[in-house]
């Protein structure tokens, strides 16, 4: 059996708390010579509010429909079976344009739902297109530079944006002198699979909550008995804080060894850097501005003795 080829875009009527409240599922299936055989938007009630900004006469690119239009259509659960069968159908490749925030709408509703996730993976056009081209735009804009004819299209129709998605990679792969299945297996780091964006989301849901309480001891003084640092102020270098498991350790323990944590250290008192980073000529740029500077490894060594 052929592969086909489904595009899909994906809107939402907010994203508050980092969930999706999805309001349309559009897609545009392709044979794999770009052949449409099917186009459709599925717009549903979100059963939330919508974001103000969505109709805001300063939003230039608003929805497609009204709210009421929205709310008159049944909701995600009823159409839970169609967009599971148009994710999984057998020999099925799926196609976003940005899309991890798509795969993560659909996690979102079935979560919201009480549905079972749907189990699927989508190939990401937006990062085959930064690749081959060496630079990132929107949707809309690489459309424009492939000379792609939109002017039948509505952006922020999710059917439309999914034609969108498709005119573009099919400009892509004429551009390439290569067919879509080609394009695809030379690009299988852009397959975002469900399991992958659920790992990346507690990831950053692991981040944000670490970050949070990083943010809580700026300024702080233990009671503590323990006082090695005796007050000193400390900062967490720059670098450093990509690591946010050592960042909030680090944290703690200029906590509690009576250290107090500054945000940003401009003038005075120290800096705790990765090793790496600890070189003289830091040092010096650092010393300059009354600031001190001390690694990982001296810092650890001090506080852990």
């Amino acid at each position: 059996m052929d592969n086909s080829y489904l595009f899909f875009d994906i809107e939402c009527a907010n994203c508050f708390d980092g969930q999706g409240k999805m309001c349309s599922f559009g897609y545009v299936l392709t044979d794999n010579e770009f052949n449409v055989l099917d186009y459709k938007d599925i717009v549903m009630n979100p059963d939330a509010e919508f974001d103000w900004y969505l109709f805001s006469p300063k939003n230039k690119c608003p929805l497609a429909y009204s709210k009421d239009y929205f709310r008159s259509k049944p909701n995600f659960g009823n159409h839970y079976k169609t967009i599971r069968e148009l994710l999984t159908a057998p020999f099925r490749k799926v196609i976003g344009f940005s899309a991890s925030n798509d795969v993560n709408f659909v996690i979102s509703a079935c979560e919201r739902y009480n549905f079972p996730i749907i189990n699927f993976a989508a190939y990401d056009s937006e990062i085959i297109l930064n690749r081959v081209n060496n630079m990132r735009k929107g949707l809309e804009d690489w459309s424009s530079f492939y000379e792609v004819d939109i002017s039948g299209l509505k952006a922020h129709r999710s059917c439309d944006d999914a034609m969108m998605t498709m005119l573009v990679v099919k400009a892509l792969c004429a551009a390439q002198h290569t067919d879509i299945e080609s394009l695809l297996s030379h690009n299988k780091d852009a397959h975002l699979s469900v399991e992958k964006v659920m790992e990346r989301r507690e990831e950053k849901e692991h981040r944000e909550e670490l970050s949070k309480k990083i943010k809580e001891l700026y300024g702080k003084k233990s009671r503590s008995s323990i006082d090695v640092l005796k007050g000193g102020v400390y900062g967490i270098g720059f670098k450093m804080q990509k690591d946010i498991d050592t960042a909030y350790d680090i944290a703690s323990l200029v906590y509690k060894n009576g250290g107090i944590l500054r945000r940003n250290i401009k003038d005075s008192g120290t800096i705790i850097m990765e090793d790496s980073f600890v070189t003289s000529a830091n040092i010096e740029k650092m010393n300059k501005n009354g600031v001190n500077v001390i690694s990982i490894t001296d810092f650890y060594a001090m506080v852990k003795r």
